[in-house]
């Protein structure tokens, strides 16, 4: 089987140029649309409303025809039918033969937060973390007639400004992320090593010296010599995936980093390992003997901790600091005492603890009006305090905790935190008199 999105437009444009379709190529490709039917009509109604739709398609004129790139929606509910597995930056070029492969990547993981998504039974084959950095796809492009780097959403020639697609001259790189890639790969050398690999797709990220998620944004390109390209996966002309572990011979004739010295251990729940791991955005768990060559299943375990860790950590912000300690997590306690100091954790634990206790009294005072007087002076919004009102009456003293922090701790530090949250406790406890 080759790329799944691939396969469904080749059946498509082979109806535009004019050709009858048999109800078996009907039958095949809506089944890779995830509505199987043999009426053709159907099939074009479900085409239309999944390409260029849920499945984003971003063209462009490119060497006498047309190169578009597909990526799944950011703003659709996530959805795994086949040809939406491979809607993560594959990239078909439309010239005088029809449709044409260009790039192939990785297919996109199952998000165990999507709804009846579950890890199979069975342990994984191994697991790898995510890298917080930018992922890039590196292709032979038949309009350039040399290598190119994608990105899953955008071409080299496509950038985003202030949420408008902005599109330049196919061959020029405005892509910020896709510039910086190419900049690694001249001081690597990397163009020089990529002659026998011509018709592979190569998935790389890019890493730097501070975590994507504190950047907020593409990698500057002031830190391009602190920058590192690793090779996660590599797919051979035939649609045939590599592995991260199996492509780390790939990595070291291309002169960047593998991911098989980053291969985490397999031990115990490994779904409660991702799920609170401060020291990765998330893992990914591969299972080698399920789906096919091109398609093995890959599950993403998402940190609920890690983003706020860094940004507690590293960016000093008292929001995340606090909402990490409310999480009783002993382990992420402990990692914040190392980066930031006991002193300072066990003061803002304290004066959390004095806020906690002042909520459950007006609880069981049953005096709400205070409360609410209380918040609105510290200039608490109405929403944010008629939720935290309804979760103390449904007894959830800890999410009414944690909406509070939210509005009140926005945008200070992490060495202001216990000053706000225990100014703010006795402020209650005096509206309570």
């Amino acid at each position: 089987m080759a790329n799944y999105l691939f396969e469904v437009v080749r059946v498509f444009e082979s109806w535009v140029g004019g050709r009858d379709l048999s109800g078996d190529e009907v039958y095949f490709a809506s089944s890779l649309l995830g509505s199987p039917t043999r009426r053709l009509e159907v099939f074009l109604e479900r085409y239309r409303g999944v390409v260029g739709q849920v499945i984003e398609e971003r063209c462009c004129d490119a060497g006498g025809g047309r190169m578009c790139i597909y990526s799944w929606s950011r703003r659709a509910f996530k959805r795994y039918f086949p040809a939406a597995l491979d809607a993560g930056g594959t990239i078909i070029f439309y010239g005088a033969g029809g449709p044409a492969l260009a790039s192939y990547p990785l297919h996109r993981a199952f998000d165990l937060g999507v709804r009846g998504v579950e890890v199979p039974g069975e342990g994984p084959s191994f697991a790898t973390p995510r890298i917080d950095g930018w992922q890039v796809n590196l292709y032979w492009d038949p309009a350039l007639g040399r290598w190119a780097f994608s990105t899953r959403y955008v071409l080299h020639n496509m950038a985003f400004v202030r949420g408008d697609l902005k599109v330049e001259d196919y061959g020029l790189t405005i892509n910020p992320v896709v510039a910086v890639a190419e900049r690694v790969s001249e001081r690597l050398g990397l163009w020089d090593r990529l002659g026998e690999f011509k018709g592979w797709t190569l998935t790389l990220m890019i890493e730097g010296p501070e975590p994507a998620t504190l950047v907020g944004g593409p990698p500057p390109m002031d830190y391009v010599e602190s920058y590192r390209l690793i090779l996660v996966a590599a797919r051979e002309p035939d649609g045939t995936l590599l592995d991260p572990l199996t492509s780390s011979g790939i990595a070291e004739k291309l002169g960047v980093e593998s991911m098989a010295g980053r291969v985490l251990g397999i031990s115990g729940d490994m779904v409660d390992y991702g799920r609170g791991s401060v020291e990765h955005p998330s893992i990914f768990l591969w299972y080698l003997g399920r789906g096919d060559r091109e398609h093995p299943e890959i599950y993403e375990v998402k940190s609920e901790l890690y983003e706020d860790y860094v940004k507690a950590s590293k960016a000093m912000d008292a929001r995340s600091f606090a909402l990490l300690l409310t999480s009783e997590s002993k382990l992420v306690i402990e990692k914040l005492r190392e980066a930031l100091g006991e002193k300072l954790v066990d003061e803002t634990l304290e004066a959390l603890r004095k806020l906690e206790e002042a909520l459950k009294e007006t609880v069981e005072r049953g005096e709400v009006e205070p409360l609410k007087k209380a918040l609105r002076r510290k200039s608490v919004k109405a929403d944010v305090i008629a939720s935290a009102v309804k979760s103390l009456g449904e007894g959830k003293h800890r999410r009414a905790l944690r909406i509070l922090l939210a509005s009140i701790l926005e945008g200070w530090r992490v060495e202001d935190a216990s000053l706000i949250i225990s100014g703010l406790a006795d402020d209650i406890r005096l509206s309570l008199g």
